[in-house]
């Protein structure tokens, strides 16, 4: 076994058991009560979000709503400390062909969308820092993931397959894919850590769960496994051809 081949097998189980533990235990770091004096409820819309434009037209008045643009987050929450022991409970009538039934069923929010309005001081301002480079680097390592399955698939067409381009083609896939996942779960860290510090929900926390698509970190290291396997199988070809 080759001394890269070890190293990628070593790595891809650390991953694995990194991976698991992470899905299974759910570290949300400090929680605390702030007390009541933030609330939450149900209205039409914020101020924040629109402005009313009235004219006058022939000693008529009309009304006229500009919605302001805005940006959103995606972010986990986890409710605070309980407030006179409320929670959120859902109440309907489930009517089938058979039956009539009241459903009741307790609502717990995980993850939300929070969505804030752009104003001139909120134009350029660190989450859509995050979401540009972000979003800029996907890209570019999803092209260039495509370009190298391209020329591998046509060398495989070819009958082309345990040789070192292939190889190579896999193992760079594999880092690439591996980079993918690095590259988002900065992004999402990054962003949960300056939404944690520096939003204040009613009722609620803002925590960082791990939500980043494992497979493309198991699939990058995988395929940097098979690209060594394949540089073996290249070499007791060239051996059995040597011997014959």
């Amino acid at each position: 076994m080759n001394k890269k081949l070890k190293i990628y097998s070593t790595l891809f189980v650390v991953a694995l058991i990194l991976l698991l533990v992470n899905h299974t235990v759910r570290f949300e770091g400090e929680t605390w009560y702030q007390g009541d004096t933030d609330t939450l409820m149900f209205v039409n819309d914020a101020p924040e979000f629109y402005t009313n434009d009235t004219t006058v037209t022939d000693g008529a008045e009309s009304v006229k709503t500009i919605h302001h643009p805005f940006m959103n987050y995606k972010v986990y929450v986890k409710p605070k400390m309980p407030r006179d022991c409320q929670t959120l409970i859902s109440t309907a009538k489930w009517v089938s062909q058979e039956k009539q039934e009241m459903q009741t069923y307790r609502v717990t929010m995980q993850k939300v969308r929070l969505e804030t309005p752009i104003t001139e001081d909120k134009l350029i301002n660190f989450p859509m820092i995050v979401a540009i480079l972000s979003g800029v680097l996907t890209a570019v390592v999803t092209i260039w993931i495509l370009c190298l399955v391209f020329k591998l698939v046509r060398r495989i067409r070819r009958g082309e397959v345990f040789v070192t381009q292939v190889s190579k083609y896999l193992e760079n896939t594999g880092y690439l894919l591996s980079a993918l996942y690095l590259i988002q779960w900065i992004g999402s860290f990054a962003l949960a850590q300056y939404c944690i510090h520096n939003i204040q929900l009613a009722d609620y926390y803002i925590v960082y769960v791990n939500d980043t698509n494992s497979m493309y970190i198991l699939t990058g290291m995988a395929l940097m496994i098979i690209s060594q396997i394949i540089l073996m199988g290249k070499e007791m070809k060239e051996e059995q051809e040597l011997t014959i």
